[in-house]
């Protein structure tokens, strides 16, 4: 009796090693699914797709981790899908990643749910001046990094430069003055005098101002606490620092030559067609542009036209990044470890390659590969030259009512060029519209 008792007992006791040993299995085992919302489509979309394979087939392979892809549609519709849901009582159905651009940050970055990005690297232990200096300011707010950049970008100019050689030109413009008298040679009209390529066509907006304006005096911002990175804006500051005036005087001046063309949309297009001559886009068109165009004629790159000799500011980082939420799953640790993969210099190199954006790793620039890209496609080493000239502190503008101030800067220069307005009352109209924006947002904040 007494070996029976002992031996149901030894076999109680294995029984249960054997349950707790299953069970420590069963946990070693369990995969942590991140989901990751995103914008990205066409090349883009693509190179997300291999980036998230890539990563689900290595690390994620040996930490349990697989990051799910989920394609939002635009930037702007991420945004309002995730918006919807943490304005909700029940968050449970945020990603654990959203990828946003700079028109979001206003909605985000002051979100109980968002989980600054900083927070994560240095839990890990993880070094952020790995990470560009302009590129971690893009995204720094009251001196904290809240998501990592990811599809960064910077401003370039594109020029046919079959059309260059055409008329003699050797040299792409530097200066808002220069690319007045290189529109001018580079307009052609047939015979009835229809004009049937232009030198130049935009209509500024928030984008390029963000440059022409803050690359004046040094370095200006075109609004208080430094284009809303350490604070809400109140007001602009161009009408009073004369940076505002001091453009528009150069735009009405390339606008009487007659060799600007007014056109708010599909540049790329114009552009590959023939019908304009120079463009300025972002650094992540290079690669689409040149599928555009084709044999059709050779494309140059240049810097982005200063908009006077005495301009030292540079270019800001746009684009956008990614931000780690909390939907109470507790992946912060697993997010982390795909946006490190993700922002890592081999895969910075690989995105790059595949998408035109510029990568945000140091180490990246130094890869053997990479110095041997540059060489085989020095368009891309124009961007990057640019960007490591610029001054890190010229940063994009993070305000409310984006969208409205886009379009008002918009229409504002349009109406000075067709109505014939003087610089000076475009300036302090467009001042008047946009703090409109600002004390409505304040007020909007009180109640």
């Amino acid at each position: 009796m007494k070996r029976l008792i002992i031996y149901v007992v030894l076999v109680l006791l294995a029984t249960q090693s054997l349950a707790a040993l299953g069970q420590t299995e069963t946990q070693r085992d369990a995969v942590t699914t991140i989901t990751w919302w995103h914008s990205n489509s066409g090349l883009a979309g693509k190179a997300a797709e291999t980036l998230v394979d890539d990563f689900n087939n290595t690390v994620g392979k040996e930490k349990n981790i697989q990051v799910q892809a989920v394609y939002q549609g635009k930037a702007n519709d991420v945004l309002t899908k995730a918006k919807a849901i943490w304005q909700s009582s029940d968050t449970s159905d945020l990603p654990d990643l959203v990828q946003l651009d700079g028109s979001a940050v206003l909605d985000i970055r002051d979100n109980p749910n968002l989980i600054a990005m900083e927070d994560l690297a240095k839990a890990d232990g993880y070094d952020l001046s790995q990470i560009m200096e302009a590129a971690r300011l893009s995204i720094t707010y009251k001196q904290e990094m809240i998501a990592m950049p990811f599809n960064s970008s910077t401003i370039l100019l594109y020029y046919n430069k079959t059309a260059f050689d055409e008329v003699g030109i050797t040299t792409p413009p530097r200066t808002l003055d220069d690319l007045a008298e290189v529109a001018t040679k580079l307009k052609k009209t047939d015979d009835k005098g229809k004009v049937i390529r232009y030198g130049f066509a935009n209509v500024p907006t928030t984008y390029e101002l963000m440059v022409w304006l803050g690359q004046q005096n040094g370095l200006s911002y075109l609004t208080d606490f430094e284009n809303g990175h350490t604070g809400n804006p109140t007001k602009v500051l161009f009408h009073e620092n004369g940076t505002m005036v001091n453009f528009l005087t150069k735009w009405k001046a390339l606008y009487a030559t007659g060799s600007l063309e007014n056109l708010t949309s599909d540049l790329n297009g114009a552009f590959a067609s023939g019908r304009v001559a120079m463009i300025v886009a972002s650094t992540s068109n290079l690669t689409t542009i040149h599928s555009m165009v084709g044999d059709r004629f050779e494309v140059g790159v240049a810097p982005f036209p200063m908009v006077d000799e005495k301009a030292t500011g540079g270019v800001n980082v746009g684009g956008g990044a990614i931000y780690a939420l909390n939907n109470g799953s507790h992946n912060e640790s697993a997010a982390w470890e795909f946006v490190k993969f993700a922002t890592s210099a081999k895969q910075q190199y690989a995105w790059h390659i595949a998408t035109g954006y510029f990568p945000v790793h140091r180490d990246t620039y130094t890869m053997p590969e990479f110095q041997a890209h540059l060489e085989a496609n020095p368009h891309y080493g124009v961007a990057i030259k640019q960007l490591l000239d610029s001054n890190p502190k010229l940063q994009g503008l993070w305000v409310p009512s984006a969208y409205q101030i886009y379009y008002a800067f918009q229409s504002g220069i349009l109406k000075m060029l067709t109505e014939n307005k003087s610089p000076e009352q475009t300036s302090k109209e467009l001042e008047t519209e946009i703090n409109s924006y600002f004390a409505e947002f304040q007020r909007m904040q009180q109640e």
